[in-house]
């Protein structure tokens, strides 16, 4: 049995077999003798990553040194994208916009070097399928790329709460008391809620379109709503109105 809380592979690769890894050196050579996934490797030069991966076995069929040199013919050619890079590079834009882009053409693994508790939940919004810190055992690291190539997610159980430490603070749910409107701003909920333009909710209520327009920005203001849809939503308690 594996120590408490380590990650069990158990994995078919095409061709290749059963690969089993409970993160011992010794299994994590027995991976690398088997055989390994297509993969392509992102690492700069100073990176030990790829010299570890030739030594177990694993051979990437595709180098490149930085993600913006990975086109859609090399994407095209592996089963998963191997990146090792820092925590930093992966809070950069330039970075993310390069790595959203490759995720959507094939599986990519992040290998992280001195990952911080919250480089997993980093990962994850990428899109990507795996992450592994760059000192994890072997078998960890064979077994974390071989579950990518196979449409799996693979991030450690330590990465389950960064990922809702990251959902808390990217998607709070915050209330707001529908007692906060109005009754002439309530008015104007439901008559956005039935379509209503600026200039059919200053006809149906006698008034003129910039205070239409005002009533519906004040209204947004107060329900904490960026678009008129929100604003219909987030007052959905509201009794509706109907014009007399």
């Amino acid at each position: 049995m594996p120590p408490p809380g380590q990650r069990v592979y158990s994995k078919s690769l095409p061709g290749v077999g059963s690969v089993e890894a409970r993160g011992d050196h010794q299994l994590g050579a027995q991976v690398g003798e088997i055989g390994a996934p297509r993969f392509l490797l992102v690492e700069g030069s100073e990176s030990p990553i790829g010299a570890r991966l030739n030594e177990l076995g694993w051979t990437p069929k595709i180098r490149a040194e930085s993600i913006g040199a990975v086109d859609a013919t090399a994407i095209s050619q592996a089963d998963v994208l191997v990146v090792v890079c820092s925590e930093r590079t992966l809070l950069t834009p330039a970075f993310q916009a390069e790595a959203v882009r490759v995720a959507r053409g094939t599986p990519c693994v992040a290998v992280v070097g001195d990952a911080g508790p919250d480089a997993a939940a980093y990962t994850a919004r990428l899109g990507w399928s795996g992450f592994v810190s760059s000192d994890s055992p072997d078998a960890i690291l064979l077994g974390t790329i071989a579950a990518a190539a196979l449409g799996e997610l693979s991030f450690p159980p330590s990465a389950t709460s960064s990922l809702v430490r990251a959902l808390a603070r990217i998607a709070p749910v915050t209330i707001v008391e529908t007692s906060q409107l109005t009754p002439r701003q309530r008015q104007i909920v439901t008559l956005i809620s039935q379509g209503a333009t600026d200039a059919e909710i200053s006809s149906v209520l006698g008034i003129s379109r910039s205070t239409a327009h005002k009533h519906v920005q004040n209204a947004r203001r107060r329900m904490g709503a960026r678009t008129r849809s929100q604003l219909v939503a987030a007052a959905s308690a509201v009794p509706a109105w109907r014009p007399t």
